[in-house]
């Protein structure tokens, strides 16, 4: 299965659902354990202990609190193999269905041009290719907004960040991820384990915080992309696990990145100051994912530290987001 994406929340901002539901004593005392590395580093094999602590705490005291419904009630990523879910199963989320959106053209283009910087340095036709394939991406899927409102930008720039990823391939659907989650910021993953999200693949869903995806667009040359770093999970296990819906030329072409990817792999391993963060480093899946972030997000910088994996990424993909790099408008 993909990996997770997974932060410690630091203190600021939203508290995360599990938590705020809690009474404000349990709540500190859940929030002294949990602690974000900063700088972008990720929590590691080194917090179990941690996180077991955090596991019984929050699930004594919500055993306690299991009778009471609340519209504050714990956020939670469905199980894999749950069908697509509506008001009765998610009554404190907004769930859509794709097919029934029908979203005009001009919206799309709107709502691109304003968020989406890929969209705005293709020409007519691209864009023009650009929204046919996204308008046939949300039409199977359901979008699940786990808040008491919602914005018409949440599936179109979601559904945008998986066109823009296989845009030079044949195939784009990722029809086994019929459902994404969309939470307004970090949310709770119970299984396998307890952890704070921005983002994760599970199933047949993809989850993503809303407030982390807009960071990612809003600095598109930092080389952090929570949208893109689980479409390309998504990606992967949809070509290499299910394989029901491949495009050959990516199965194909994985090989060559593959080689080369292990190689850069171990050198960033050994590195102090690498391109690559710590979290990639945690296995390969999360080196591709971060992979196709830097692709996208410095590609110029990728190229020039690793010509030759950027090259394997460029036929993988079908796309050279170097030579259009310097005309993004942001």
């Amino acid at each position: 299965m993909p990996q997770d994406t997974t932060i410690y929340w630091d203190g600021e901002g939203q508290l995360p659902p599990d938590v705020a539901a809690l009474p404000f004593a349990q709540q500190q005392q859940v929030l002294a354990l949990v602690h974000k590395k900063r700088d972008g580093d990720y929590a590691d094999a080194s917090d179990t202990y941690m996180i077991l602590i955090i596991f019984i705490i929050i699930f004594s005291l919500a055993a306690i609190y299991s009778n009471k419904k609340t519209k504050q009630q714990a956020l939670r990523i469905p199980e894999p193999g749950e069908g697509i879910p509506d008001e009765s199963t998610q009554p404190n989320a907004l769930v859509y269905t794709g097919k029934n959106l029908r979203f005009a053209d001009e919206m799309i283009d709107a709502v691109l041009m304003k968020r989406f910087p890929f969209y705005k340095v293709l020409d007519e036709p691209g864009r023009k290719k650009f929204i046919y394939r996204l308008q046939k991406f949300i039409a199977l899927k359901t979008f699940v907004i786990h808040d008491v409102s919602g914005f018409k930008e949440m599936p179109i720039i979601i559904s945008a960040t998986a066109i823009q990823i296989s845009f030079g391939l044949d195939k784009y659907l990722l029809p086994n991820f019929t459902i994404f989650n969309i939470y307004p910021a970090e949310f709770i993953g119970t299984s396998p384990f307890i952890r704070v999200l921005i983002g994760n693949v599970s199933g047949n869903t993809v989850n993503l915080s809303w407030l982390h995806l807009l960071e990612g667009f809003h600095h598109p040359d930092d080389g952090q992309n929570v949208g893109m770093h689980e479409i390309a999970h998504a990606l992967y296990y949809e070509t290499f696990v299910t394989q029901q819906y491949v495009d050959t030329c990516f199965r194909d072409g994985f090989a060559s990145f593959n080689e080369l990817g292990n190689k850069v792999y171990a050198q960033e391993k050994t590195t102090a100051f690498g391109l690559y963060s710590h979290y990639a480093m945690k296995d390969f899946q999360e080196f591709w994912a971060e992979s196709v972030e830097l692709f996208f997000e410095k590609p110029v910088k990728l190229r020039t530290v690793y010509p030759d994996l950027y090259e394997a990424m460029s036929i993988l993909l079908n796309q050279d987001p170097s030579a259009w790099s310097s005309q993004r408008i942001v």
